[in-house]
């Protein structure tokens, strides 16, 4: 009984082993390799966060743009009833 314990032990900590190496041969074979491949793709999508240029400071921009434009359409309107008042 006492030697299937200790061959239990034995065997629990020869797979554990066996597991620590595969998972470490795993990472720095495969997992390191996407790592690296995702952050040299993904470096330019925000690398000024607070500096103007991430994409949630491009989405406030345009919607800036977009009110500009909004106000402009609204005072051109103005001018062109008041041109067309005037004419009659």
């Amino acid at each position: 009984m006492t030697n299937g314990i200790i061959m239990a032990g034995q065997l629990a900590g020869a797979l554990s082993a066996i597991g620590a190496v595969v998972f470490v041969i795993v990472k720095y074979v495969v997992v390191t390799p996407i790592q690296n491949y995702i952050d040299l793709r993904t470096h330019q999508i925000q690398p000024n966060v607070n500096g103007g240029r991430s994409l949630s400071d491009v989405a406030l921009g345009i919607q800036r743009v977009e009110r500009k434009v909004e106000s402009l359409n609204k005072r051109v309107d103005t001018l062109e009833n008041t041109l067309k008042i005037h004419q009659i």
